[in-house]
């Protein structure tokens, strides 16, 4: 697994040096924010599929809305999409049904129903293979869902100590300057607990597509974790 540490130590809080009494001493302190960040790899990932019933007649050249006659319906749609999936591997087990229905229909035509799966993967390739082999035909939308990690716990901990590491960086490169050190530590404050995410990108009308420079899928969707700690430390 090939991860990047980002350490950021630009975007902080400097609290400015002043007195407080503790057990009746005078202490001098530094308070400053420390960041970090870590983009990992999933092992897991959810790909939403939407399928709807649509008419044949759409498909055809100079053909009116009003023309629109022959429905195809969800069962036949659904039934080629599992068997294109069943050809690159994704077999019933990997897909679980999210939504059946749907909330409008046009005037004067039948009801299209819609349903949703989710299927789950453990390789973006998957996703290359589903785009290059699906029949977009029935097809509404495709998009990613939630990516996962088994060790992301393990993860979140060391993002969490470099963030505090980089405020202690800080406080010592802010007391260098004027000729100062850093002392113990007198608090540690956890700003964002649960600030991770992950960005979606090559996202098109709401399919997911392939791009020209951007053939590896899996290059491009990480899992972001994100930390800031603030921290006092007494100036000696």
């Amino acid at each position: 697994m090939k991860n990047t540490l980002l350490f950021l130590t630009f975007l902080f809080c400097f609290g400015i040096l002043k007195s407080q009494d503790i057990n009746n001493d005078l202490i001098r302190f530094i308070e400053v924010t420390g960041s970090a960040e870590l983009e990992i790899e999933p092992d897991e990932m959810r790909l939403i599929i939407g399928i709807e019933e649509y008419w044949k007649e759409e498909f055809d050249k100079n053909t009116e809305f009003k023309d629109y006659k022959t429905k195809i319906s969800i069962i036949e749609i659904e039934k080629n999409l599992l068997a294109d999936l069943a050809k690159i591997g994704i077999q019933k087990e990997s897909i679980i049904i999210r939504e059946v229905g749907n909330s409008w229909r046009y005037k004067g035509k039948e009801f299209l129903i819609s349903k949703q799966f989710e299927l789950i993967l453990s390789d973006f390739k998957k996703i290359d293979e589903i785009i290059r082999i699906i029949n977009t035909k029935g097809i509404d939308y495709m998009r990613i869902g939630e990516l996962k990690n088994k060790e992301i716990t393990e993860f979140r901990k060391q993002v969490k100590v470099e963030a505090l590491k980089a405020a202690k960086s800080k406080a010592e490169y802010l007391l260098t300057s004027i000729e100062k050190e850093v002392g113990d530590i007198i608090s540690i404050v956890e700003m964002n607990s649960d600030n991770n995410y992950w960005r979606p990108q090559s996202m098109t009308s709401n399919t997911l597509m392939a791009t020209s420079d951007n053939s590896g899928i899996d290059n491009i969707r990480k899992i972001k974790l994100r930390y800031e700690i603030k921290a006092k430390f007494e100036i000696k």
